[in-house]
């Protein structure tokens, strides 16, 4: 269902909500991918593809069950190893987003360069730019914990969302784009746009997200990225890997917790780059407000045409509950969707 915009705007949002077994529920999710961006199986090595499948299986099963609904909606052979069937993706997207735990919310602004978003009415036979067709996904498994998450062009992952226990993830890039190869192909473990959906699957506090991460396999993708991660008792985190796979878990203290895109646990305070400008003006001004400091670091006010924050999404762990609106456009003035408001059931 359409929920913002209209072919010419800057995205068209929709809003897709999907029940019953993680089979049936990976079907509906290929079937609306094939449609939105005409996603496609894979070929991968066999041997990648046994090395997958048995850690989706042994670690992660409700992807490992929604992959076989994702191997039907496509009509091949979900036990065949040389075919990665979850790939429900446009084009790779990189962001540069700014995210404040300011207790009891979650609050976000998702930032992406005018490249990667949908101007025109796409030409007959031209992929669409990633970020032309997000999602807003509502997931209620008849076992395992239902969900409602954003996701720019991946409907086989997120990029942010909250679980009916409370649970809030949110992923930013992390500045190492340019230290870090990504393999841009499939591997087994978690790449960046699974994380989160695999956290909101997994785990019903922040301990719990903590564990879960540390014991995962991880590899990037497309894009380097880290994750606030915050839960109904107030307890939150900022997960980080760098290049050599050490691991960084910096938690939440007394003040906001404040993530854009650079390392937290690598920090340089005299950095002049746009990420640590953007740190430092929402220290100062958060206290004025979550989503007035916010609105000072907007994509529009700071990228100089360049960019836009195509929606600013606010998480309620307490109530398990989520608020987003989308930018339709910012020519001779900015344009939003109403806000759509979701309170994923307990």
């Amino acid at each position: 269902m359409r929920i913002a915009g209209v072919p010419g705007d800057f995205a068209v949002a929709s809003h897709l909500i999907v029940r019953g077994s993680q089979a049936e529920m990976g079907f509906a999710l290929a079937r609306a991918a094939i449609g939105a961006y005409g996603s496609a199986p894979r070929r991968v090595a066999p041997v990648l593809g046994r090395a997958r499948r048995g850690w989706f299986e042994a670690n992660w099963p409700e992807h490992h069950e929604r992959s076989r609904g994702m191997a039907d909606a496509f009509g091949v052979d979900g036990e065949d190893p040389s075919l990665c069937v979850d790939e429900l993706n446009g084009l790779p997207l990189n962001g540069g987003c700014s995210a404040v735990w300011s207790p009891p919310t979650v609050v976000r602004n998702f930032d992406i360069h005018a490249s990667v978003i949908e101007t025109e009415p796409p030409l007959a036979g031209r992929r669409l730019p990633a970020l032309a067709r997000p999602y807003v996904v509502e997931m209620h498994p008849d076992r395992g914990l239902s969900s409602v998450a954003i996701t720019g062009n991946n409907l086989g992952g997120c990029l942010e969302g909250i679980n009916e226990a409370g649970l809030c993830v949110v992923e930013l890039a992390d500045g190492q784009g340019d230290t870090v190869r990504p393999t841009n192909a499939p591997q087994a473990g978690l790449d960046e746009a699974q994380v989160p959906r695999f956290l909101l699957d997994r785990c019903r506090t922040a301990e719990e997200a903590r564990e879960a991460l540390l014991g995962a396999k991880h590899y990037t993708r497309y894009s380097t990225c880290h994750f606030l991660v915050a839960d109904a008792t107030g307890d939150a985190f900022v997960w980080e890997r760098e290049g050599d796979n050490a691991e960084h878990i910096v938690d939440a203290g007394a003040e906001p917790l404040i993530v854009t895109n650079h390392l937290l646990s690598t920090p340089a305070a005299d950095r002049e780059d746009h990420s640590h400008a953007r740190l430092r003006l929402l220290e100062r001004r958060v206290s004025d407000g979550v989503h007035a400091a916010l609105d000072l670091v907007r994509a529009e006010e700071t990228a100089e045409g360049q960019a836009v924050t195509l929606w600013r999404s606010e998480y309620r762990p307490a109530t398990s509950s989520m608020t987003v609106r989308f930018l339709l456009g910012a020519e001779p003035e900015r344009r939003y969707s109403l806000p759509l408001t979701i309170t994923v059931g307990r």
